[in-house]
């Protein structure tokens, strides 16, 4: 510090402590004093600027040059003003070695350089830089304007320092960094504002086999992208129609191609392609051959001559006393009572009346014979109601013309009085049982047990006891007891019979027998029926032959049929002798799909699928018992006898095993049906009368098993009762569903399919017999608990069918043309698809709790982890769906259907008491909340719309 004081002086000229100035000396920050020059010493100021500008020439900075040129313009400012005195802030100069300048009034001091660059003086003023001054003009510091654009300013400097980027590569670094500023700053926003991944793209997706079929089977009709909220039917049916114009089958169905017949048809396929892979090595009267020769025979009706069928035809004739419209056979004394006797019994066609049997719906619950009215021409009375003119009432009256023109050589009018003539008499039959039918007449036009004697005095005319007596073996007397569908019917019957024509009533007879031949003479009939068809049921193409004859064998010999598709030990591969085949027996345990694996523990056997079906019926049947309990509109009594009947309610799946142990069984039940005759159509006559011993067998004492073969296969496909679902059916004597084996195949069940796929399809089925069942029940405690009250005997369900479906079906329909026997069925299915819904969500509650159900039928061995229900995986192709979602897709396409003509709106009406599955659809999906509530959709959304009310039906269970 001693050092820059000296050189101080030396600069400042007497500056110092001998400075005889007028100001004291000061100090600086480290306390030494400093020289200070006097603002009036310009030779001393000018010696020191010189001395100053030598040292700034040496050290080459540019600051403290720009510096001195402005201290030499202040200086020559204040030689022409010298009368102003300028007190100013001593400056400092820094840069200048180790010293400091210090200006003031034109004068450079040289300070000594403080710690740290310490700017301030001895008197405590503030040094400026000589940056500052070059900024300011020599003026007082002020703050910069522009602080935070130095400091960027700055920071850039440094940057291109530090990666040396030079004036030339300037720009192109700058547009880098943009660069990748821009790609950061995208990475950041594509973070913040990505979608999210939906949280079913992360679950399992199922790979097997059997999930990838369902799959497959789904989205082949269905078109998931549509909005399911405002177009169900084309999201879960959008490709059902374009699959069906691709089909095989495609306009050769007879009535609307929806999910039963493409149900029918892969079932009618594949027995097809089992029957043509027999082995042909069987005996002769074995039940493998009885049915490859009969398949073979049935395709003859393709290239059997006219001339052939009509000996046949005519034959059957005679044998009734002759057809006055053939030449020869005017026979004045021809006697209907006579002939009624014969014609049921022996070609199984019905003109008035028809005999069956069936079950009794009350104790001792047994097999009776039942009376029903007779069969039309047309397949419905409704049909008879039409306008002469309408294109199903003009091609009947062809098909009458046409079937005479093959009989016999007539004229053209000859041949329009006689089908005008059948026409008019069947609409007159069909006219007055419909009148009789409106009339109030309480419990008469409900099934009752009569007697024949008092049948025979109510309905004279018809001579029920005698066609009794000579179609059954069984001995029938007066006093034996029949039920009758409609006893007010055949009463009507009775009297119309009595105010006929002789000649109208041998024709009517005549043609009866005819028209249930037809289907099996030669092709010219054919034709002329097939025809006909096309007007009912819209059919557009000849339906294949191999399917024809394949449905005959399903006809006429189901048990046979399905015993070989169910245990394939009973078919003869390479054994030609057939006491070889009856003494070996087939052991009991039966396994018919390949894909039924089997659970072994030691001896106990446990197959997938029947264990799956069994918990499904279980579960369906409880959640009714707990339904019937909590509704409020059905009382007490009745509820207590639905319930109680519904808990010993059983499940049988196929046939029973014990019936299918050995070839010689299944063949011993075939022993009395002949297939030897050369023109097929007499082959109609043999199995008609080998359908008349099932009967004889059913109204005898049968076993359990025996009964069960019965009732899945019964004789004749007509009763008292209509079965709401072909192959499943509830045995009344038994208290028993009956599912068969083909409800339980590929490609529509398998036990590794989802359960939603495997709920929608057989437990719907299952829900809608079961309701059916109920409702069978409730007659049943009408029937028997006859001391109640009357309000107590109601059937409260089918009297709700009848309030509620007329409010709920569109304005389309027309009500008259709706039966109550097709409001009931509506009824029942619309409850039964609600209960469905409900069942589903509680059996995916006890699978998640692990409840089991408790019933004997089901092995101990049977979990849900066995069954593979436990560990849910989602289905590829839909993997949105969850399982309740999964449901309500596979569910709906039960109804996908073709847009269906007139003719096949109007038949499936009349004919099947329903109403097109297209309006199902619509009816299902706005009366069951649940179904559009799992796919998110509101209320508001479903409701109304295309002719349809927005009311409900309140009363469901």
């Amino acid at each position: 510090m001693a050092e820059n004081a000296a050189k101080g002086a030396v600069i400042g000229g007497g500056a110092g402590a001998g400075n005889d100035g007028d100001d004291p000396p000061r100090r600086n920050m480290n306390g030494n004093r400093s020289a200070r020059f006097a603002s009036e010493g310009n030779a001393i100021g000018k010696k020191g600027l010189s001395v100053h500008k030598k040292s700034l020439d040496s050290s080459g900075d540019d600051e403290a040059k720009l510096l001195l040129q402005q201290q030499q313009q202040q200086q020559q400012h204040h030689h022409h003003h010298p009368q102003q005195v300028h007190h100013k802030v001593p400056q400092v100069v820094k840069g200048l070695g180790v010293t400091d300048i210090g200006v003031d009034s034109g004068a450079v001091v040289a300070l000594p350089e403080g710690e740290n660059g310490d700017l301030k003086g001895q008197d405590g003023s503030v040094g400026v830089s000589v940056i500052d001054m070059a900024d300011t003009g020599m003026q007082a510091h002020k703050p910069s304007k522009s602080k935070n654009k130095n400091v960027f300013s700055s920071a850039y400097s440094r940057l291109l320092a530090t990666f040396e980027v030079s004036k030339k590569s300037e720009r192109p670094f700058v547009l880098f960094i943009l660069l990748i500023l821009l790609l950061l700053l995208t990475v950041i926003l594509l973070a913040v504002f990505w979608p999210r991944l939906p949280g079913y793209l992360t679950k399992e997706v199922c790979l097997e086999a059997e999930c990838l079929e369902a799959s497959k089977q789904l989205l082949s009709w269905a078109k998931p992208e549509e909005n399911v909220c405002h177009l169900p039917f084309e999201w879960a049916c959008g490709r059902f129609e374009e699959k069906y114009n691709g089909h095989s089958f495609y306009g050769v169905n007879d009535g609307e191609w929806n999910f039963a017949a493409h149900q029918d048809y892969e079932d009618t396929a594949a027995a097809y392609e089992f029957i043509s892979k027999l082995p042909s090595v069987a005996m002769s009267y074995s039940t493998q051959s009885m049915i490859k020769k009969l398949h073979s025979t049935c395709t003859t009706v393709e290239t059997v001559s006219i001339t052939e069928a009509l000996i046949s035809l005519k034959r059957a004739m005679n044998h009734l006393g002759g057809w006055r419209m053939l030449l020869g056979n005017n026979n004045p004394h021809w006697d209907l009572r006579e002939n009624l006797q014969k014609v049921q019994p022996k070609y199984g066609a019905a003109p008035f009346f028809k005999l069956g049997v069936d079950c009794r719906n009350a104790p001792p619950y047994d097999y009776i014979i039942t009376v029903s009215e007779g069969d039309l021409g047309l397949p419905s009375k409704e049909f008879y109601t039409l306008d002469e003119r309408h294109p199903i009432i003009h091609a009947y009256h062809t098909y009458l013309k046409d079937i005479l023109a093959h009989l016999i050589a007539s004229s053209t009018i000859k041949s329009q009085e006689y089908a005008k003539m059948i026409f008019n008499y069947e609409r007159r039959i069909a006219l007055d049982l419909m009148s009789v039918l409106r009339e109030p007449n309480g419990n008469a036009s409900r099934p009752q047990i009569r007697t024949l004697q008092q049948l025979a005095d109510e309905a004279p005319s018809l001579p029920i006891l005698q066609t009794a007596q000579a179609m059954f073996k069984k001995k029938i007397t007066e006093k034996t007891q029949v039920l009758v569908k409609n006893p007010v019917v055949l009463k009507m019957i009775s009297q119309i019979i009595t105010t006929t024509d002789k000649e109208i009533l041998n024709n009517f007879v005549m043609w009866s027998v005819t028209r249930h031949l037809v289907p099996y003479m030669s092709p010219e009939f054919r034709h002329s029926m097939q025809a006909f068809e096309k007007a009912l049921y819209g059919v557009q193409s000849k339906e294949p032959i191999w399917h024809f004859c394949t449905k005959v064998v399903q006809q006429w010999m189901p048990y046979g049929l399905e015993a070989l598709r169910e245990n394939s030990k009973l078919i003869v591969q390479d054994q030609p002798d057939r006491h070889y085949a009856e003494s070996h027996m087939a052991p009991p345990e039966v396994d018919p799909y390949r894909s039924s694996q089997l659970v072994t523990d030691g001896s106990d056997r446990i197959r997938y699928d029947d264990e799956l079906v069994k918990m499904m019926f279980y579960h369906i049947r409880d959640e009714y018992k707990s339904a019937i309990i909590n509704t409020n509109w059905v009382n007490e009594k009745l509820t207590k006898f639905v319930t109680d009947k519904l808990s010993m309610m059983r499940v049988q799946i196929g046939i029973p095993e014990e019936l299918m142990k050995s070839e010689k069984m299944v063949n011993d039940y075939y022993n009395e049906l002949v297939l030897d005759e050369l023109v097929f159509v007499d082959g109609v006559i043999s199995q008609w009368g080998f359908a008349k011993l099932a009967m004889d067998r059913m109204l005898g004492n049968l076993t359990e098993s025996e009964r069960i073969v019965s009732e899945l296969f019964p004789p004749v496909p007509f009763g008292i009762r209509r079965d709401p679902v072909p192959h499943m059916k509830y045995s009344i004597g038994l208290n028993m569903l009956i599912i068969s084996r083909e409800k339980t195949r590929e490609p529509f069940f398998h036990h590794k399919y989802p359960l939603a796929v495997n709920f929608a399809r057989l437990g719907a089925d299952i829900s809608l017999v079961i309701h059916d069942t109920i409702n069978t029940l409730t007659e049943q405690f009408r029937d028997t608990e006859t001391n109640q009250p009357a309000h107590i005997l109601e059937n409260v369900f089918d009297e709700e069918a009848q309030q509620c479906i007329s409010k709920v079906l569109p304005h389309s329909f027309n009500p008259s043309r709706i039966s109550n026997d097709s409001k009931l069925h509506l009824y029942l299915e619309l409850s039964a698809s609600s209960l469905l819904t409900q069942a589903f969500g509680t059996l995916l509650d006890k699978i998640d709790r692990n409840e089991r159900i408790f019933e004997s039928a089901i092995s101990e061995k049977t979990t849900y982890d066995v069954l593979g229900l436990r560990h849910w995986r989602r289905q590829a192709g839909l993997r949105r769906y969850d399982q309740q979602q999964l449901f309500t897709l596979a569910y709906m396409q039960r109804h996908c259907a073709v847009p269906d003509s007139g003719a096949v709106r109007l038949s499936k009406l009349l004919t099947n008491s329903n109403i097109p599955e297209m309006e199902k659809f619509n009816l299902l999906w706005r009366q069951v909340p649940s179904l559009a509530a799992s796919m998110d959709c509101s209320s508001s959304s479903i409701g109304g719309g295309d002719g349809y009310e927005n009311s409900h039906c309140s009363r469901i269970l």
